[in-house]
């Protein structure tokens, strides 16, 4: 039988995964999410998919997309592993590998944060806000007016 440590293969090491081992499995991390309750599995079964060899599924699962990125779950981790960022580098790899359901809007929201955050420049709500509104335009519409009202506020940039 192979051993726990040796579940994460090399491919998914780069991504920083190797992390998931550590995870004692206590459920502090889906405790503290806001969103667990509309998650298919909570960030503790995510991992333990991950670890019994499940990967896909759990990178088909709307889980890694609800995550806010509020750093909970990493934060109170006994084991202070980085939940949110391991979230953060599953969603890579779903896009990467196609894995991505057509039912969520999240990934193209976070495709074009992560163009901005890779152009390593300043990131702009409204360069985030066009590339998304480029595949959902009945979305970015609506925002329109307080979009403007941003605006003349000086509360987002252009």
């Amino acid at each position: 039988m192979e051993s726990k440590q040796n579940t994460i293969s090399l491919i998914e090491d780069d991504y920083g995964l190797s992390r998931i081992n550590e995870c004692i499995q206590c459920g502090t991390c889906s405790g503290s999410c806001p969103l667990a309750h509309e998650m298919d599995h909570g960030p503790r079964e995510v991992f333990s998919l991950i670890r019994d060899g499940f990967l896909e599924k759990a990178l088909i699962s709307n889980t890694i997309w609800f995550c806010v990125s509020c750093y909970a779950c990493s934060s109170r981790c006994p084991r202070e592993i980085p939940v949110t960022d391991l979230i953060y580098s599953l969603r890579q790899m779903a896009v990467k590998q196609g894995l991505v359901s057509k039912k969520i809007k999240m990934p193209h929201l976070f495709k074009a944060f992560d163009r901005q955050v890779r152009s390593g420049k300043r990131i702009s709500e409204a360069r985030i806000a066009f590339f998304y509104g480029l595949r959902h335009p009945g979305d970015v519409i609506p925002a329109i007016p307080l979009s403007l009202k941003l605006l003349k506020r000086k509360r987002v940039e252009l």
